[in-house]
């Protein structure tokens, strides 16, 4: 092996979940094989646990320490179970207890990531600062942990992807603060060319306005102004009669 077990970096991404494969039936069947099975691991770790997967044959086993779960896992690796305190009854269980004896137990580390972030986060947070007259410096809780806080962003894109930067964010809904170099802005009074408008309040229907003089060899420009459609329906309303539908007798039935 390249490195010497229980160093920094050989426990540095281990998970302290083991899980035990190719375990015999009669661990799982009989109480003093089960407690053959457990001290093999409670040499490494007094206060480690144990979850019982018969349907698999297989076995959890959760240590306290990093440590411990890879000291276990490399002396326990093809480990047997010597002698069957019980006879199994049926001959699928014999079988199945024979070959396990024979290959031995594999262990494996559990897929354990969470776990390991955080630990490591309990492992960044500083401890409880006090205030001691004793010191060179004084300690308060209003300290800067920016340096924390890398740590701790750097964990959480340890195995995901970092979120998009919301560059045009503020296009899809209002931001909570306005975007980089925005700034207010008086809106403008409106602009209203009152000339205009009395040019347009003096022109009347059917009378003719001059709007520029002729010259020499230029002839005059003169508008005169025609009635709307709605002036037209109102006299055509005003000169016509009124006409009432004629009614249509009934014919004869003799």
């Amino acid at each position: 092996m390249g490195e010497t077990i229980g160093s920094p970096k050989s426990t540095k991404y281990a998970s302290c979940r083991l899980i035990v494969t190719k375990v015999p039936i009669d661990v799982f069947t009989d109480i003093e094989s089960k407690n053959i099975f457990e001290q093999v691991f409670r040499a490494y770790d007094d206060t480690c646990e144990f979850i019982y997967l018969p349907s698999f044959h297989r076995v959890m086993v959760t240590m306290s320490t990093p440590e411990a779960a890879v000291m276990a896992r490399l002396e326990t690796q093809g480990w047997r179970l010597q002698t069957s305190t019980v006879g199994t009854s049926n001959a699928n269980e014999n079988e199945s207890s024979t070959e396990s004896e024979n290959v031995g137990i594999r262990c494996y580390f559990a897929d354990d990531r969470e776990e390991y972030r955080k630990r490591q986060r309990q492992q960044a947070r500083p401890a409880a600062k006090s205030t001691s007259f004793d010191d060179d410096h004084l300690t308060d809780e209003d300290g800067d942990d920016g340096g924390d806080d890398e740590v701790l962003d750097d964990m959480d894109t340890f195995e995901h992807l970092a979120l998009p930067k919301p560059e045009h964010l503020f296009l899809i809904s209002p931001p909570a603060s306005p975007p980089v170099g925005w700034e207010p802005r008086t809106e403008a009074e409106p602009l209203i060319n009152y000339d205009l408008l009395h040019a347009l309040a003096a022109l009347e229907p059917g009378k003719a306005h001059e709007l520029h003089p002729p010259e020499q060899d230029k002839p005059g420009i003169v508008v005169t102004p025609c009635e709307g459609a709605l002036d037209m329906k109102k006299k055509k309303k005003r000169d016509l009669p009124d006409s009432k539908i004629p009614h249509t007798a009934c014919p004869n039935r003799n």
